[in-house]
């Protein structure tokens, strides 16, 4: 992924209005350019929003204030392959857009509004550079979600396969007990997953579940066993215990972008998805801050590891915790209640369980 892209896909930052995003007030002053970054750079498939703006700030994830935006464009912030970023400096600041065959000049009238009147153009999302890869994150886009282990426990339940089958997938018939399901209705099957933990109250705070089929209710007794004709399976077996109930919508936004986080509290890692130990950038991780903290798409949080403890030679050996120290960042791209998803933008060091988590600074 290179910065340059990264810089073009958080222009893609949705409902800007503004004629150039504000630069931070003066306890929050504006981010640095870095020495190298090119005046110029054309945007090649396969670049990311966060890449690309890696490549010219210093602090990445403050894109917008540096980012020079057309009204007359519905999303101002879309860039696409073999668009041409420039930086220009404009009344005094260094501002970052696509360049439309002026140069500069053209960056200036789009900030000043001196483009001839004409309709609003509504822009496709379609190619645009995203913010990060998403095929690092489609499995858990897809069927993959959150939710409360109370709820879950009382769904109905899958009892058997019509014949008798260990593995049920598309085209068979199964089973389901529990409350009567409506006739003609399309359900989800769902298998049970992670359950997570909050690593400091130690009570539950959701159930991760993966949905493996959709069966139409085909009939349905008076005791509560329905029949579902499996139309439908997602690259794993129907199996007796599976839960059944309508299929959640676990849709995003087609694009997100970037921003520094402003969540009610730190949060930690709590699990490194697909079964491994550690993170590095590209993996995905669960954190224990969702809506209910104010975590949502875009948000970047600064990764800490804790100190070591060493022993104070010169105090009788006494062990001390050195400072904890910023191993990386990552970006939510999920949300639930109380858990989040999260794409390593960035690490120094190996991340995992544990880890601390908090909004990047502003200096």
């Amino acid at each position: 992924m290179s910065f340059k892209a990264l810089v073009k896909a958080l222009l893609m930052t949705a409902f800007s209005s503004a004629l150039w995003l504000p630069t931070a007030h003066a306890n929050n002053p504006p981010p640095t350019i870095k020495a190298d970054a090119p005046n110029r750079y054309i945007v090649k498939k396969g670049d990311t929003l966060w890449d690309i703006s890696g490549r010219y700030l210093d602090s990445p994830w403050r894109w917008k204030d540096i980012w020079a935006t057309n009204t007359q464009i519905k999303n101002p912030h879309l860039i696409y392959p073999n668009d041409v970023l420039i930086l220009c400096i404009i009344q005094g600041k260094t501002l970052l857009g696509v360049d439309t065959g002026e140069g500069c000049a053209g960056i200036e009238k789009q900030l000043n509004g001196g483009l001839p009147a004409r309709p609003v153009t509504v822009t496709s999302t379609v190619n645009s550079i995203p913010a990060i890869p998403r095929s690092a994150i489609q499995h858990w886009l897809d069927k993959t979600t959150i939710v409360n282990p109370k709820d879950f426990n009382t769904t109905p339940y899958i009892l058997a396969s019509k014949n008798r089958n260990l593995i049920t997938a598309s085209g068979d018939t199964v089973y389901a007990k529990g409350v009567a399901l409506i006739v003609g209705q399309n359900y989800g099957v769902y298998r049970q997953g992670e359950r997570y933990v909050d690593p400091k109250t130690k009570t539950v705070i959701g159930l991760e579940v993966t949905q493996v089929a959709t069966g139409r209710v085909t009939s349905s007794t008076p005791e509560g066993v329905s029949s579902l004709h499996l139309n439908a399976s997602y690259g794993k077996e129907v199996r007796e215990g599976d839960r059944v109930f309508v299929e959640l919508n676990n849709s995003i936004a087609p694009v997100f972008y970037p921003k520094p986080a402003t969540v009610s509290r730190g949060g930690t890692i709590v699990r490194v998805m697909d079964s491994i130990s550690s993170a590095a950038r590209g993996s995905v991780v669960a954190i224990n801050l969702g809506t209910r903290q104010g975590a949502k798409l875009g948000d970047v949080l600064t990764v800490y590891q804790k100190g070591p403890l060493v022993r104070d030679t010169i105090d009788n050996d006494n062990p001390v915790r050195l400072p904890s120290e910023l191993s990386g960042m990552v970006m939510v791209f999920n949300s639930f209640a109380d858990i989040s998803y999260a794409y390593v933008l960035s690490s120094d060091l190996p991340l995992g369980v544990g880890d601390q988590l908090l909004p990047p600074p502003h200096l």
